[in-house]
C-alpha cells in the first residue's frame, strides 16, 4: 500500500507553525507540526514518506541541526524557510544538505514546486533503501564459495583470471557464475555490478584484461530499468 506524503513543519514559534499549516492545507498537503528538531525525531518514522519544512530563526542553531539530519539513514528531504535570509545563509543550508531554500514570503506555487519535487526526491530514494536491502538478502544467500567468484568478477578478472587465482578450471568457474547471477537475481553483470555499487558504494577497477562490460558499468552507477525488481519498485511519476 502506497503511503501518503507528509509535511513535518518544524518551528519553534507556533505563529509560524499554524501560517504554514494553512498554507500547506491551501495545497492540499498533510502536514504535521513540531515544536522541535527532537520532537520530529521522536514522532515520525521510518515508515512515514515525505519531507521536513524547516523554519530557519537561528541559522547557526538550526542549520547544524540540518546537517544532522542529512547525516541520518533516513536522509528526509529538507526544505529550509526563513522570514529573511542573505545569499551566504542560502549557500550555507544548500551546502549542510537542504533539498532547497525559501523565503516565506515566496508564493504558493513556488512553495508547491518544492515540496512537490521534496516527495519525489522521498520515493526515489525509498526506493533505492528498499532495493538496497533486497540485495542485501540476497548477498547473504551466496555460500563462500560463490562470494569469492563475485568478489573477483567485481574487481574486473576474467573467469580465466578467477581460474587461476581460485586453483579451479574455466568451466567450473563458469558455473559458479552463472549461480551468482541467478541468486542475485541480475540479467548482466553490469546489472551486478550495479546492485553492489547500490549496497556498498564501492569503487572498482576493472583490470586491463578484464570483461569490457564490467568496465563500461564502473562509470554507470544509476539504476537501470533492465535491472532485477527495478521495473516493480519504480516510484510513479
Amino acid at each position: 500500500m502506497d503511503v501518503e506524503p507528509v509535511v513535518f513543519v518544524i518551528s519553534e514559534d507556533s505563529k509560524v507553525r499554524r501560517h504554514l499549516a494553512l498554507r500547506l492545507k491551501r495545497l492540499d498537503c498533510e502536514c504535521r507540526l513540531c515544536l522541535s528538531p527532537e520532537e520530529f525525531q521522536q514522532n515520525s518514522s521510518p515508515h512515514d514518506a515525505g519531507c521536513v519544512l524547516l523554519h530557519v530563526a537561528h541559522a547557526d542553531i538550526d542549520l547544524d541541526w540540518l546537517a544532522t539530519l542529512g547525516r541520518q539513514e533516513d536522509h528526509w528531504p529538507v526544505i529550509g524557510i526563513a522570514a529573511e535570509a542573505d545569499v551566504e545563509t542560502a549557500v550555507l543550508a544548500m551546502k549542510r544538505g537542504a533539498f532547497d531554500f525559501l523565503l516565506e514570503t515566496c508564493g504558493d506555487q513556488r512553495l508547491r514546486t518544492a515540496v512537490e519535487e521534496a516527495f519525489r526526491r522521498d520515493a526515489v530514494q525509498r526506493t533505492q533503501i528498499a532495493r538496497a536491502q533486497s540485495i542485501c538478502r540476497r548477498l547473504k544467500q551466496l555460500p563462500p564459495p560463490l562470494r569469492a567468484v563475485l568478489e573477483l568478477l567485481l574487481k574486473g578478472k576474467s573467469n580465466r583470471e578467477i581460474a587461476d587465482e581460485l586453483g579451479l578450471s574455466v568451466r567450473s568457474i563458469e558455473v559458479r557464475r552463472a549461480k551468482v547471477m541467478r541468486t542475485m537475481k541480475a540479467r548482466t553483470l553490469a546489472a551486478l555490478l550495479r546492485q553492489t555499487l547500490l549496497v556498498h558504494g564501492l569503487e572498482p577497477s576493472p583490470s586491463p584484461g578484464g570483461d569490457p562490460e564490467l568496465q563500461h558499468a564502473a562509470h554507470t552507477r544509476e539504476l537501470d530499468p533492465s535491472d532485477a525488481d527495478f521495473s516493480r519498485s519504480r516510484p510513479p511519476k
